[in-house]
């Protein structure tokens, strides 16, 4: 499922929100991201699956939504049923005026 960035904040700021994985690598999140999210590499996701809840919801993003539609492919192929990715990346989400958090 793809969603704007503006269903995702909605989903993020909900009483039971999305765990939010950034795809990105170490350099690019050390200079931005979303509040909250935690850092799995897409490089790196096939290797750490058993860390996330399959129980729970997550939103994938990376930069401009390349990666995360890989992701999101890697963890419905692996069993997660609830697995959402934010169209048009953390470009996307900043252009739309949402909240990300720097490193400067």
């Amino acid at each position: 499922e793809r969603v704007s960035p503006e269903v995702a904040a909605n989903r993020l700021a909900s009483p039971q929100p999305p765990i939010a994985i950034d795809v990105r690598a170490a350099g690019e999140r050390a200079k931005k991201t979303i509040a909250g999210s935690r850092h799995l590499p897409l490089n790196h996701l096939p290797a750490r699956l058993e860390e996330l809840p399959r129980d729970q919801a997550l939103l994938v993003f990376c930069a401009g939504g390349y990666r995360s539609s890989i992701a999101a492919s890697l963890l419905k192929s692996a069993g997660f049923d609830r697995v959402a990715e934010i169209a048009g990346g953390l470009g996307a989400w900043e252009a739309t005026g949402q909240a990300i958090i720097c490193d400067s």
